[in-house]
């Protein structure tokens, strides 16, 4: 997952850029990255995140009060540069909340993100700003593809904001909108404050790897141990938990993160979409939504998953099938949802002999981060080197990226990989500074922060990693690249790609966690240092597409869930229709009892009429990487080609030229339908 919301998903376009002409100051660096302060208290963070607002609202009320000409120059460049700079202050304050060990902080660094949040939401809403940003346009003034790009682009997002409204309605616009990012925020820290957790005796303990048990649990007065329930957990305990009991009462806890707090919430976001959709002139939030999307339409998306569906549904059911067959000769009368992991585990021990315990001693942390960082330079023509900088917690790792052949700086990133209390508790990307060129013509450069949730190392032994997380990293460490490497002069084309192709890149990389080269340079036993034996890998290959349909089920069950979550009138009751859509899409149970929708934290934060975007994006990912197939995995040719072609224009063009040019054809969806293992339809509503 690519996080989009480093201040707040209800920032419309983000913090934008400036830039003028390529022309440097002597008196400053050709490029450099921003000195951040992690260490900000409360207090500071409350009063500059003030400052920062202030000044905001001041600078755009010049701008629009000036009696100059509307240009791009007088117009567009100074909002630009206010947007961008409201960003570079707020960088710590508005992204700490999600990281920062101390609660106080988080408290703080949250409040400011609403706060930033709202004041975007106020600003682009202005109908003033828009009359002078359509002056600007009317004006012919902006020259070259990027200058163009840029004001359409801001002028598409004040639109979408509200500015064109009658006065009394756009009014109610800005208060929904403030309304909303305060609901998203606020479900976001409750899942980041959640410290769900369940108790096990230690008979239960037993069969769970001893590593995991040392690492990540807490024994009890009684001799049992309390089990947190959160990302870090869920692997290892439902796979190798034999006592269905405890598996139940995991599961149970685990779609219940949130509680009935978040399910309030998203409800409550739910009727304030719909009814922003309407005072825009649309039927429903996903049809306002899809309007600046590649998909277009609802319907568009709907019949897209349906698609999916139906072709894959019979080949998901004979895979659920399989484990039902192993709980039944292990005893077990019922089959339930909670039973699931754990046989799909069971599967792969026995009739692929995968044992995810014994792959992992092949993946330590450190050097599974430094083989994946060591691919990423010889593919992308970059080099990375560890920075002695600030970070907000010691775990933290930070490192310079450069250009390899010229030396030529081009950002900063952070890796924070374990579990704490409060964190942000998924994986993702977190785009903290986009690059952008200053007004002085020097370049300040990307920064950004791969958050995670690894297991913690127990005591005196190296942290070990399943497979699964080693393909994550790929995934997201793919997200961070192409903010490093976008290069457009401005941040609002810098700053990513249209939402529901977003993901494509990212998953294109997932493939190299499968190749069998790339799998030894990444594998080091922990006891021998050998890498992964041929043998072992052949397996793990074999046994890739394990479930794959039935998981792809579950992807479809989310993504359709999100479109009637966003196309039906409220109130919506989201148990029902989560529970109802489970039995339309998947051979899968829905557990009474369980609110999935509370720990959904893609509904809240930026993917809302969104989630298609994964299996969407899939189709384009899988064909660019046929090109890495052709020409080989760690090909220079391939690699800067990519970064040329994808990563460096960003937002400058729409994703189908991006595409067009680096494949040189247009995009063709038979890999996608392949690698799901069914025959391409005649025609797909992909394309």
């Amino acid at each position: 997952m690519n996080s989009v919301f480093s201040r707040s998903s209800a920032a419309v376009l983000g913090a934008a850029l400036l830039a003028t002409l390529p022309i440097a100051s002597p008196a400053k660096p050709a490029a450099s990255v921003l000195a951040v302060d992690w260490s900000l208290t409360p207090t500071q963070i409350a009063a500059s995140c003030k400052t920062s607002v202030a000044t905001l609202k001041r600078r755009i009320d010049t701008l629009v009060a000036a009696r100059s000409s509307r240009t791009f120059t007088t117009v567009v460049l100074p909002l630009e540069n206010a947007s961008a700079d409201f960003n570079d202050d707020l960088a710590a304050q508005a992204f700490l909340y999600n990281v920062s060990p101390d609660k106080a902080v988080r408290a703080a660094s949250l409040k400011c993100s609403t706060d930033a949040g709202n004041v975007l939401s106020e600003l682009t809403a202005r109908p003033d700003l828009y009359r002078a940003l359509s002056a600007a346009q009317a004006s012919g003034t902006a020259q070259g593809a990027a200058q163009q790009k840029l004001i359409a682009l801001w002028l598409t997002s004040l639109k979408r904001s509200g500015a064109g409204l009658p006065d009394a309605q756009r009014r109610e616009f800005v208060a929904l909108q403030q309304k909303l990012t305060d609901y998203q925020n606020k479900f976001g820290a409750n899942l980041g404050n959640d410290e769900s957790s369940i108790a096990i005796t230690a008979a239960q303990a037993q069969p769970l790897p001893a590593d995991f048990v040392a690492a990540s649990l807490k024994k009890t007065a009684d001799g049992g141990y309390t089990v947190p329930v959160n990302e870090s957990t869920i692997g290892p305990f439902l796979q190798n938990e034999t006592d269905p009991a405890a598996r139940k009462a995991y599961y149970i806890a685990y779609n219940n993160r949130g509680g009935e707090a978040n399910v309030k919430l998203l409800a409550d976001a739910l009727a304030t979409r719909d009814r922003l959709a309407h005072l825009l002139g649309y039927q429903t939030w996903a049809a306002y939504v899809l309007a600046d999307r590649m998909a277009s339409t609802p319907q568009r998306v709907q019949s897209f998953l349906a698609q999916i569906d139906s072709a894959i549904l019979p080949k998901a059911r004979q895979e659920r099938d399989e484990d039902v067959a192993l709980a039944k000769a292990d005893g077990k009368t019922t089959f339930d949802q909670w039973d699931q992991t754990y046989y799909e585990n069971q599967l792969r021990k026995t009739k692929y002999t995968v044992d995810q315990n014994e792959i992992k001693q092949y993946f330590p942390v450190q050097h599974v981060i430094d083989s994946v960082l060591a691919i990423y330079q010889e593919l992308l023509g970059v080099k990375f080197t560890r920075a002695n900088v600030p970070v907000w917690q010691p775990q933290v790792q930070a490192y310079e990226v450069a250009d390899a052949a010229t030396g030529k700086p081009l950002g900063r990133f952070y890796l924070d990989l374990f579990p704490r209390p409060g964190k942000y508790n998924h994986f993702a990307n977190f785009p903290l500074i986009p690059r952008r060129v200053l007004p002085d013509g020097s370049v300040r450069l990307a920064e950004g922060s791969v958050v995670g949730n690894w297991p913690q190392p127990a005591p005196g032994k190296a942290a070990l990693l399943q497979h699964g997380d080693v393909e994550v990293f790929f995934h997201e460490f793919g997200h961070n690249m192409a903010l490093m490497l976008a290069n457009e002069p401005y941040e609002t084309l810098t700053s990513g790609f249209r939402q529901d192709f977003i993901e494509a890149p990212s998953q294109m990389l997932e493939n190299w966690a499968w190749d069998p080269a790339i799998l030894k340079r990444v594998s080091s036993n922990v006891t021998t240092g050998q890498p992964l034996p041929d043998a072992l890998i052949q397996k793990m290959i074999a046994a890739r597409y394990v479930h794959y349909a039935l998981q792809t089920t579950q992807q479809i069950l989310y993504a359709t869930v999100d479109m009637q979550y966003h196309t039906a009138k409220p109130p919506v009751d989201t148990t029902a229709v989560w529970a109802a859509t489970v039995a339309q899409t998947t051979p899968n149970q829905y557990v009474p009892g369980t609110h999935p929708q509370s720990e959904f934290g893609h509904l809240m934060g930026g993917y809302d009429a969104g989630y298609y975007g994964y299996l969407w994006s899939k189709v384009y990912a899988q064909d660019m990487f046929s090109r890495f197939k052709a020409q080989g995995l760690t090909s220079p040719a391939a690699g800067m080609a990519y970064r040329n072609e994808i990563l460096a224009p960003a937002r400058l063009q729409e994703p189908d030229a991006e595409v067009r040019a680096f494949l040189g054809r247009p995009m063709n969806p038979n890999a996608f339908y392949q690698e799901l293992g069914i025959t391409p339809p005649a025609a797909t509503t992909q394309r």
